[in-house]
């Protein structure tokens, strides 16, 4: 194999594991981890800018979900804090949530 050809090859197989992480990283399947290159990449093949950009823009909108789903929590985390502790814990207590 021609290394123009292995480069293609390499960079097709790194796209695609980008793509993945980024597609994977909402639904809880996904557990982060440091991701570098293969120092034996070599340049970006020009024809395969456009997929770049494309994982580039799944990325983004995989952080923007993870961004969406941090703010979440932190509300839910602030809501939780504002609810007084139990005085009496020898009897049930109960959370309206409704009321």
């Amino acid at each position: 194999m021609a290394r123009s050809e292995e480069t293609r090859a390499a960079w097709l197989a790194a796209l695609a594991e980008m793509e993945a992480v980024a597609g994977a990283s909402g639904d809880g399947t996904w557990a982060p981890s440091a991701w570098s290159p293969d120092p034996d990449l070599g340049p970006l093949p020009p024809e395969l800018a456009e997929r770049a950009r494309e994982v580039q823009a799944k990325q983004k909108s995989a952080i923007a979900r993870v961004l969406g789903a941090r703010r979440t929590v932190i509300k839910h985390i602030a809501a939780l804090k504002s609810v007084p502790p139990a005085k009496d814990t020898d009897r049930a207590v109960y959370l309206d949530a409704a009321g």
